[in-house]
């Protein structure tokens, strides 16, 4: 018998076989010129969307992936690598074995992949085989809804619906005069297209001795749900008869940036609902795909691993670190109040996770059990609301290899110690399609979860000034003696 052939020798000889047999399209067209540009190119980039048009998914297949061992995790690993020139999006990335991998497929793959993945023993459910079903029938869900509200700028604001950026801005418009003194907005910034970055602050907005608790929602655009769950939160906060709220504004100034990308999340109204970037354009005039992602474009090991250099990709991190002036914006306020700032929370979905930074890598930070030890207490509170189970750990770990994200360069740069990311509703049985009857619920799980980890925070800094003050006593003590 002769010798084995190493595993990962198997493994790249395979992923050529597949990668010619399933998409001969990208071996046969280039699209990298000399000098390293990505070109535009529908025969690689079957998922661009040209201005004007409204995305169509008919078609295109929603496939839950189960990997069994981790030759199936190095399979769907070399998918995701391909995804810029294949047209395959994955939803949910391959990271540990059993873990389910969602991935779009659109139609001119979807019976070579379905027969790739089944060849090799991935257990595989199609969700749906024809994703325009579920944009219909949300788009159906929001005409009934948008037909029952007519007020969308004053108390008959419906915060158990999905809402547009213009609306968004006028309910944000409508706190801000109606509040008194208790809360202000302030635009920190612009988009690539001309929008407000408009933060809302609320607390005791004179007393500089309040620490605060920065939220921003909405970096990804697809993931509605987290603006929806931000503005439920705005509204129990400025709620004079609602005692959590009160029980916050006692402990917390909040900054809460209900949509950190509104050019992407108003295209996702336009043009395409899982548009996930920002809208911005490449300086190199002839790449022709738009937008980076902006929770990759963080100048915190940027354009490490878990992030992409090709301007097609999804997880694109830009041309350089904070080349958005979404990201920029954002980084510079944070950076101007961070001295007082004892919380940063970032919330996307979907997937129900709390994660702690790193995500760049897979070691822990010298402080993990701290983190920890806070995100178990907000998990904790989710599950007592609605019973939803929250996994907690580092992105990294537990989710995937991230570099150049927002959690991150705020643990990092900015020296936020307790720096999170939530991962809202649901586990995948919707996905990025929430269905609106589900706000709610979600920004009541948000709420408590804000609320435990504000209190556990506090307790942690005062039993802290306990101990540095019985330390000073102690020392005192001695060189009396």
């Amino acid at each position: 018998m002769g010798a084995k052939c190493p595993d990962i020798v198997v493994w790249l000889l395979w992923s050529a076989v597949v990668w010619s047999f399933v998409f001969p399209a990208s071996f046969a067209d280039n699209n990298e010129d000399d000098e390293g540009a990505v070109l535009d190119s529908d025969s690689v980039w079957p998922r661009r969307v040209v201005d004007g048009d409204r995305k169509d998914y008919t078609g295109h297949a929603l496939l839950r992936i189960t990997p069994q061992d981790q030759y199936h995790l190095r399979l769907l690993a070399a998918l995701v690598e391909k995804s810029d020139v294949s047209g395959v999006a994955f939803w949910k990335e391959p990271t540990i074995v059993n873990e389910n991998v969602d991935v779009l497929v659109p139609p001119d793959v979807k019976d070579y992949l379905t027969a790739l993945m089944l060849t090799n023993g991935l257990r595989i459910n199609i969700v749906t085989d024809d994703l325009q079903s579920l944009v219909d029938e949300e788009r159906r869900t929001r005409s009934v809804e948008e037909s029952d509200r007519s007020d969308r700028t004053s108390k008959s604001f419906n915060l158990s619906a999905y809402h547009t950026y213009d609306e968004i801005m006028s309910y944000l418009d409508y706190l801000n005069n109606t509040c008194n003194s208790s809360c202000s907005t302030q635009v920190i910034g612009k988009s690539y297209e001309g929008r407000d970055l408009k933060l809302i602050k609320i607390g005791r907005l004179n007393d500089e001795s309040i620490p605060g608790f920065w939220i921003d929602a909405g970096i990804h655009a697809r993931e509605w749900i987290s603006p929806a769950a931000a503005l439920f939160l705005v509204s129990k906060l400025l709620d004079p008869t609602d005692p959590i709220g009160k029980f916050l504004l006692n402990r917390y100034r909040f900054y809460i940036l209900p949509l950190a990308n509104p050019d992407g999340y108003e295209y996702t109204w336009t043009h395409d609902r899982l548009w996930r970037k920002n809208r911005s354009r490449h300086p190199d005039p002839r790449v022709k795909c738009h937008g980076v992602d902006p929770n990759r474009n963080w100048d915190f090991h940027w354009g490490e691993r878990g992030t992409s250099s090709k301007p097609c990709a999804e997880n694109y991190g830009g041309w350089q670190p904070f080349s958005e002036m979404e990201t920029r914006a954002m980084a510079n306020y944070i950076l101007s109040i961070s001295d007082s700032l004892a919380v940063y929370l970032s919330l996307h979905s979907y997937g129900q996770y709390l994660l702690t930074p790193w995500g760049y890598t897979t070691k822990l930070p010298a402080d993990f059990n701290d983190l920890m030890a806070m995100g178990n207490l907000a998990a904790e509170a989710i599950r007592k609301t609605h019973g939803m189970q929250y996994a907690v750990g580092s992105t990294a770990r537990v989710l995937y290899l991230a570099s150049g994200g927002s959690d991150d360069w705020a643990k990092g740069v900015a020296g936020v110690k307790y720096s999170y990311t939530i991962e809202l509703r649901d586990d995948g049985k919707n996905g990025f399609f929430l269905p609106a009857s589900m706000i709610n619920d979600t920004g009541e799980e948000l709420l408590n979860a804000v609320t435990a980890l504000g209190a556990g925070v506090k307790r942690q800094e005062t039993r802290g000034r306990r101990r540095r003050n019985n330390y000073r006593e102690e020392t005192q003590d001695k060189k009396k003696t």
